[in-house]
Parts: C-alpha cells; structure tokens; sequence
C-alpha cells in the first residue's frame, strides 16, 4: 500500500474515534487489516471488535452495566492505539527508509536483556582499561568501538519496536536506574524510548518515559521531561483514552521538582519558535555586519587587546567608530538579551558542520557530549584537553548544545596542523581573558538542570531541521509545544507564576491569541491574585486589541484602570479601541484625560490630532501636530500628520509644503507619494500629480496594495469635489 493511503486511512479512522464513531472506525480498520501479514495484530483487532459487539448488543437489550463508560473508553483507546500499530506495519512491509530497516531486524524486545548483558560487560572492560591507560581513550580504542556497536543494536531495538510488553518496560527502566551504567549511555536510551514513541504511540511506553522523570541524576530527568513534553503535547488528542496515563501525568504534577523543571522546559520550548526569526536575523543582519570590520584581516580578529592599564585615549578609534555607524553595539545587546533568555544563537554558526560520517548515527545527534566517543578522540589533537584548560571550560559549558560540541570537534580534522598549533597556543595564552565568557563549571543548581534541558532541546531542535534522519519523523517543532492547548496538560503549567510567565513569553512574541487563551486560564485558576494585578489587565488588552477584538480590549483596560486609576498609557489605549470602534466622541474622552497626566507626550498628542482631524475639528489637530514638530522637528509622524490633517482641511499649499519635506526623507513610503500626489491632483497640477502617482506605484511594487490605497482615500478626494466617475478615470490613468 502506498505511504500517502496508509497515512490517509490512518488519519481518518482516528478521526472517527475522536468524534466517537467507533463502529465506523472499526469497520474501516477491519478493511484494512485483511490483507496485512501480522497475526497478533489481527487477533488483537479481533478481540476488540468482538468487545465492541457485546458492548452494543448488552445496549441494546437493556442489560445493565456500571462498567460499560469505561469499557467503551478503553475500547476507544484499543482502537486508537491499532490504528497506530497498523500503519507502522504497513509503512514497515514496503518502506526503505532506517526504520523500516531496522524494525524488520528488531521487531521486538525478545534480545533486549541479553544486549543490555552485553553493554554492562563493556561497561566493565571500559573501566578497567581506562585504569590501566590513565584515562586515554586511543588505546582502548577496539572496547570503545564495540562499546559503540552494542550501544547502536540497544538504540535501534528501543526505537523501532512496538508491542511493548509490561516486562518491556520494566527492563527499559531497569536499564534507564541502572547507576553501573555511565549517565551518557542512559541518556540515550531515554532519547531512544522519546523517538519511538514519535514513530508510534504507546501509552505504555509514554508511562515508561514518564517514570524516568524522577531519576535521580538531574541529566536524566530533565531529559526525560523534555521527551514527555514533546511526545504528550504531540499526541494529546488520546491521552483521555489512557487513564493509566492521565495517573502518571497527574504523578509529574504532584512531584514538586518535576513540575518546577516542566514550568521552565515550557518556556524554553515555546522559545523554539524564536529560533528560525534568530537564524534568519544572525545570517542576514548580525554575522554580515560584523564581517564588515575594516580591521578584521588584522591580528586579534580585528579587536585590538589592551592592557587594563591603557586610558581610553589609546582605544582604536576606527573601531568605535565603526560599532556606532554599523550599529553593533544595539547588534551585540540583542543578542546578549537573546542568550539571557535562552535563545539558540548558533544554528547558523553550526549548521554547516553536521555533515560528518558522525551524524550518519542517530543517536549521535541526542547524545551528550564526551571527548571519548572515538570518533571525538581521533578529531582533537592529541593532549589537547590536558594541555589547554580552555578547551575543557568550552567542552563543559552549556552555551553550546552537545550537538555543536560535537561539530566543533570534528572540524579540527580539517584544520592544518600549523593552524591548530597556533589556535592552541593562542588559546591558551589568552585564557586567563576568557573567564568573562561565563562558562566556568558550576555546582549543580537548578540553573545547571534548566542548562541541561535547553541543550538537549536545542539537540533535538537540530536533529529535526538539519539531520538526513528527519524525513523520517513528523517534526514536533512543527507544532506550538505549549501545553494550555489539552486540559490534562494544562495542570503541569498551573501554578500562578508559570502561567504569568508563559502569558507574559506569548504576549512579548506577539503570539497574541495563544496569550490570550493562557491569560484567562489565569484569570479562571488564580482569580484572587489576578484581580490586584493592573498590568495583567493591561497586557490582556493589549492582545485583544491587536486581535481586533475592541470591546473586550476595553473591558479589560477598565479592569486595569480601577485599580490602577489614571494610568496615561491605559486611558490612551481605551481611546484607541473607541477610535477603531468609530466612537469618536468617546475616544476624544480618553484622548483628553490621557493628556491631563502625561501632557507632552508625543505619540498621545499626534494619536488626540488625529481623532480631532476625524472629527473635522481641524484647528485643535493643527495645535497637537504642530507642538509635536515643535518639540521633534524630526519627527516624519507629525509631519505626516499636519500634511495629511492640511489636506483635509483643504489647505493645499500648507499640505504641499509639508508632503515636499516628507518626500525628501529616506524613511518616506509609497503612501506619502500618493499623499502628495492627492494634493497636487485637486490642485489641478495633474501631470505633477501623474508623476508622483507613478513613482508610489513604482515604489508600493504591488498593484493590488496600490489600488486598495488609492480607493481607501476615495471619501477624501470626493470631500475635494472629485466625483465618482473622475476617481475611476484617475484609477485608469495612474494604473
């Protein structure tokens, strides 16, 4: 069968389950398994479809039953859960990619244990021989290479199998405690359990993932919430078929230290969508301007290094002069806020470097990072941990995710020998400087934990973008990630600061719906702290004024302004919402007292003009615009203003005065043209006016964005005794 049918009826019949039509989701599964060659999956479907006659049968005679609400869900879930199972088995029987691959080889568990067997045995033999050579990982070379064999048949088996069994289960566990085992190897096997359930979905094997979430290595569990988080958000359609489940979600938000690291991987995963803006803003703008240093072919990278002793006087002046004209220095800030707030600035900076033999294995894009792996070893210059101290402050950071550790690694293969003696000689002789870098190693805190957390999604972020594996996968990063989306989720983020938190991260990223929604969750969940709190009332507002959404925008403004009464920036946006409401009278009200406490306020004296110009009360708009140009004679918004305000008024010579300033600045639009060539039209300068209608046609680019201009200035030009058949030519001339 065809991977675009399979996914076609595996869509539909979980749709029927979602919208309860069970006997038409079981009918079409029915046709779809006849001719798979699977037996146990047909005796399972076998035996629910037999439950389900039963159950209706049972109905349909009256029998009572206090059992039947629940045996009718869990036959829900049975069903969704054999949908799943069904299309990987198709997808298995004609599919060429990895996993099909694998999940022909590893179809079940059955070799699970004697494999684990295997990697405690290496286990052992690698630190006997790591005793032995002290430490030094190339002469243990043929151990660390089987270690990396048994680790990828322990990997695939976990990822490609299905079915799991509860004896599954509790060997993976097993696996995942086991302290005589290194916490790297765990970690891949959390990150093995995380990528089979995106394959296909098994409340058993989420419960296991789950489980993991209290381990008592910090690097475990927080990548074990990450995994849980991905995985439930991208599946929380079916969690209320699985009460098994919604208990193990409800035992991560009675466990307080879960729920504290799930409130901050929320945040970190909504971040993820900043990440493309990030690249896109690094690639185009930021790296751009900083290879545009003049100095940049000299030594040092351009930066000149002075003592601590050396006066200001002896600074480069070129160099400071080029920070301000490039604007650099508001550059360098935004992306110091960035990484602040957790942002992934370097997807760019390593994307370019993923292509190595390395990457080729999955489970290298989701490891952690060590300096043993041989394929590590064998890329570092011999020593170079031991020799230079620097290397180990960045190899232990947690600026860089282990992904691009790992890309930086490999890159020495390529660096001449010569080069890479002087970068380590350069290295260490400017180590002392770069203690300011901030990645000296911490005690274990829970900031370390958060670190943890944002590497490892930040693996994943690029395992899914960038690795040769991702087509293999639905992308979760696709999705939103935030977790107010399904009620059981909800409750993992419910606490008053993770949800101001989250509400305040979706309204600072413009998300403004979702904002929305989490802001009045709050308000539902935690009514009493929400009711002191004004700027809540403010941001909610904000949101559902750039929604569009006025009236309720208002109310939520005047929830702010009684307890906090008088506020210059509430009142102006109360008089925004009646303004777009056409409520003039009413926004003139607000207009005004917003004045009375903040009279000089620029955008408050243009945004109370321009009411009064809509209003037609011309001479108390010009006395706004022109204190405005008064107090900011640069301000292009109050020249627009007073031209625009002018021509209205009909004062055309006022109006072409000002349209000429306006149209000799950088920052004029294709709208200020069509402005001026308004005026120049009811001034009867009609070849002017062709020539300026012509240049904002050239300068808009869209003639569909041109002519919706243009028929939105229509009342206006009539206002000029321009009649409707006049306009229509004009629209024909211009176009």
């Amino acid at each position: 069968m065809e991977k675009e049918r399979i996914t076609e009826i595996n869509k539909k019949v979980a749709d029927y389950i979602i919208a309860g039509r069970l006997k038409e989701a079981i009918a079409m599964l029915g046709e779809d398994i006849e001719t798979l060659q699977d037996w146990s999956l047909r005796t399972r479907f076998n035996q629910m479809q037999t439950s389900y006659n039963y159950l209706l049968e049972y109905l349909g005679k009256g029998t009572p039953d206090p059992t039947r609400k629940d045996i009718y869900m869990k036959l829900m879930g049975e069903c969704m859960l054999l949908n799943d199972l069904i299309a990987v088995a198709r997808h298995t029987e004609g599919g060429n990619t990895l996993y099909c691959n694998h999940r022909r080889r590893y179809i079940n568990l059955d070799d699970l244990e004697k494999t684990y067997i295997a990697l405690c045995n290496n286990t052992e033999k690698r630190e006997l021989a790591s005793l032995m050579h002290d430490g030094d990982v190339t002469k243990n070379i043929d151990i660390e290479e089987e270690h990396e064999r048994v680790l990828d048949t322990l990997f695939a088996m976990i990822w490609c199998s299905t079915n799991w069994r509860k004896s599954d289960t509790e060997l993976i566990t097993k696996i995942i405690n086991d302290i005589a085992l290194s916490v790297n190897d765990r970690a891949i096997i959390i990150s093995a359990v995380t990528l089979s359930l995106l394959k296909c979905f098994e409340p058993i094997k989420a419960v296991t993932l789950i489980k993991a979430t209290t381990n008592d290595e910090i690097l475990l569990a927080v990548r074990a919430i990450v995994g849980a988080i991905i995985i439930l958000h991208w599946n929380y359609d079916k969690i209320k078929y699985y009460p098994e489940l919604i208990a193990a979600i409800e035992s991560m938000r009675d466990n307080e230290a879960t729920k504290r690291y799930i409130e901050k991987v929320q945040i970190q995963l909504l971040y993820c969508r900043e990440t493309i803006k990030i690249d896109r803003k690094m690639r185009e703008e930021i790296i751009p301007a900083m290879l545009q240093n003049p100095n940049l072919g000299k030594d040092k990278l351009g930066i000149d290094i002075i003592d601590e002793s050396d006066s200001d006087e002896d600074k480069n002046p070129e160099w400071e002069k080029w920070l301000e004209d490039n604007n650099i220095k508001k550059k360098l800030e935004e992306m110091s806020a960035w990484q602040s707030e957790g942002a992934d600035l370097y997807m760019s900076t390593f994307s370019q470097l993923k292509r190595f033999p390395f990457f080729r294995e999955i489970k290298n894009w989701l490891r952690p990072f060590s300096a043993e792996i041989p394929a590590i070893a064998r890329a570092l210059p011999k020593d170079i941990m031991s020799r230079n101290s620097l290397f180990k402050k960045i190899f232990s950071s947690t600026i860089f995710c282990n992904s691009d550790k790992f890309s930086f690694c490999l890159a020495f293969q390529s660096v001449p020998k010569e080069q890479m003696d002087m970068l380590t000689t350069e290295m260490a002789e400017y180590e002392e400087e770069s203690s300011n870098l901030g990645i000296t190693p911490k005690p274990l805190t829970d900031e370390e934990a958060y670190a943890y957390s944002n590497m490892y999604i930040q693996d994943l972020y690029r395992f899914f973008k960038l690795s040769d594996f991702r087509k293999e996968f639905d992308d979760p990063f696709a999705s939103s990630l935030n977790l107010l989306e399904s009620e059981y989720l909800t409750q993992l983020v419910s606490s008053p600061d993770a949800l101001l938190h989250i509400f305040n991260h979706l309204t600072k990223k413009c998300y403004y719906s979702e904002a929305i929604d989490a802001g009045e969750i709050y308000d539902c969940m935690h009514k009493g702290e929400v009711e002191a709190n004004a700027l809540f009332y403010q941001e909610m507002g904000y949101c559902l004024q750039k929604e569009e959404r006025y009236h309720e925008a208002i109310e939520q403004y005047k929830r702010a302004d009684i307890i906090k009464a008088d506020n210059p920036w509430t009142l102006q946006h109360i008089a925004q919402c009646n303004r777009l409401l056409n409520k003039l009278d009413e926004a003139l009200n607000y207009y005004f007292l917003a004045e009375e406490v903040n009279p000089d306020s620029l955008p408050l004296l243009r945004q109370t003009g321009e009411c009064l110009a809509a209003m037609k009360r011309y001479d108390e708009a010009f006395a706004r615009f022109f204190k405005v140009e008064y107090l900011s004679p640069d301000n292009i918004n109050a020249l627009r203003a007073i031209a625009w305000c002018s021509f209205l008024a009909r004062k055309e010579e006022q109006a072409r005065n000002y349209y000429k300033k306006i149209l000799k600045l950088k920052k004029a639009t294709f709208i200020d043209y069509m402005n001026a060539a308004h005026v120049e039209w009811v001034s009867h300068n009609n070849m002017h006016a062709t020539e300026l209608y012509s240049m904002a046609r050239e300068k808009c680019g869209n003639d569909e964005t041109f002519l919706k201009t243009f028929n939105n200035d229509r009342i206006a030009l009539c206002a000029h005794g321009l009649t409707s058949d006049e306009l229509n030519m004009l629209r024909d001339l211009i176009i």
